[in-house]
């Protein structure tokens, strides 16, 4: 499994280095044939920037889920009822249950998990917060549970 998912990452290194290259070469083929207004249009655009997270993110969801299948359920299962979290359709792990994947993984700092997912350190405090106060059990020991998802 390690190797697959070594393989894996490798593979999106490669691909992300590829894609970097080819933006290069556009913005190169612009700025030599004179087109600065077109240029300035696709430096200024955050259209590559959002497109790539959301690959990113998408990866990253399906590379979890296939180390922990059962996530979503079992963390489900720490939760009431009427709290559980279900991702819309298409979308494999909400920003909530991202934050909780990482925490999985073991990337408990709040700081790391804002720069990961792109939110402030406060917003991922008060998710944090919002469902540790949701948990069923003890509220101090919610995250220890998420940790024990297998």
């Amino acid at each position: 499994i390690k190797e697959e998912y070594i393989a894996q990452y490798i593979n999106r290194c490669s691909v992300y280095i590829d894609k970097l290259d080819h933006y290069r070469r556009r913005l190169m083929k612009l700025a030599q044939s004179g087109r600065t207004d077109e240029l300035l249009r696709t430096v200024r655009s955050t259209e590559l920037i959002a497109d790539e997270r959301r690959e990113f993110y998408a990866e990253f969801d399906r590379t979890f889920l296939g180390l922990f299948p059962h996530f979503v359920e079992e963390f489900n299962a720490l939760l009431h009822p009427a709290d559980r979290i279900t991702p819309k359709a298409g979308e494999r792990l909400t920003t909530e249950l991202r934050i909780f994947a990482l925490i999985r993984l073991g990337i408990t700092d709040s700081t790391h998990i804002a720069g990961f997912l792109q939110y402030s350190v406060t917003t991922i405090y008060n998710y944090r917060s919002k469902l540790r106060n949701k948990a069923l059990g003890n509220k101090n020991e919610f995250e220890a549970a998420v940790m024990h998802i297998s």
